[in-house]
């Protein structure tokens, strides 16, 4: 499973580079940000440092992108308010690239004047939705719970031969 996460990380990291679209970016950011939280609970020994390193870098790439995305949600809004053809399409994609501001910098006046905008226009922003972390879906077992099952079992496998040899006998 940690294994796992460490691919899934490296490949969001790929596809948020590759990525053009902002929104797409940032969705690919928080995902593998969470799988190297993910693979970071999932292997507590590891390097810590590694993956500081790595949550950085994700940060940092986060922060760049959110600049970028002011400027370009303020064209989407600018385009829904004269295309009326495509103003739904304009106003959805304004309304999801906003979410990720709202959530990580909502402080910021420029943010706030585009929330106001998007709502005069008619468009709905959806609620931001986190990446689940797997902490959340999964405990990790008690330590030696894993042995001792391990035991229990041959023990019952032990037993079962025996009497399986008296029977037959």
């Amino acid at each position: 499973m940690y294994r796992r996460s460490m691919q899934l990380a490296v490949s969001e990291l790929r596809r948020a580079a590759r990525a053009s679209n902002l929104f797409e970016k940032l969705e690919a950011l928080d995902v593998a940000e969470q799988k190297l939280r993910d693979a970071q609970w999932l292997s507590p020994g590891q390097d810590k440092e590694r993956f500081e390193t790595g949550l950085t870098e994700v940060e940092r790439s986060r922060r760049e992108t959110l600049k970028q995305s002011i400027p370009a949600l303020n064209r989407l809004l600018d385009a829904g308010e004269g295309d009326s053809e495509h103003r739904s399409e304009l106003l959805r994609a304004a309304g999801s690239l906003l979410s990720f501001l709202n959530h990580y910098v909502p402080e910021e006046p420029e943010v706030e004047a585009a929330s106001a905008r998007l709502i005069k226009l008619g468009g709905e922003q959806p609620a931001y939705a986190p990446v689940p972390a797997l902490s959340d879906m999964y405990h990790r077992p008690k330590e030696g719970a894993g042995c001792g099952a391990a035991i229990g079992l041959i023990a019952l496998l032990i037993g079962g031969f025996l009497v399986a040899s008296y029977l037959v006998q």
